[in-house]
C-alpha cells in the first residue's frame, strides 16, 4: 500500500503546510532532529534547513528560522 503514495509529493505538501502554519502562529525558529546519511537528512538539506549541530552520536541536529522559511 506504501507504494501507491509514493513519489506524490503529500509528504511534501504536508510538511508546507505545517511549517506556513507555525510560522504564522510565531517567529521563533524550530528544530529537528534525524539520523546520519538517511533520506531524511537529505531532504532537510535540500529543503533549507540549516545543520547547527548534534543531539547525540546518532542524530543532526537542524534548524529552520522564520526569515529561512520565507526565502523558500
Amino acid at each position: 500500500m506504501k507504494a501507491q503514495f509514493e513519489k506524490k509529493d503529500i509528504g511534501k505538501l504536508l510538511y508546507k503546510t505545517m511549517l506556513d502554519w507555525y510560522f504564522k502562529q510565531t517567529k521563533e525558529k524550530v528544530w529537528l532532529g534525524t539520523a546520519f546519511n538517511t533520506r531524511a537528512e537529505q531532504f532537510y538539506r535540500k529543503a533549507g534547513w540549516t545543520e547547527i549541530g548534534l543531539y547525540s552520536t546518532k542524530e543532526i541536529k537542524f534548524e529552520m528560522t522564520y526569515s529561512d522559511w520565507m526565502k523558500v
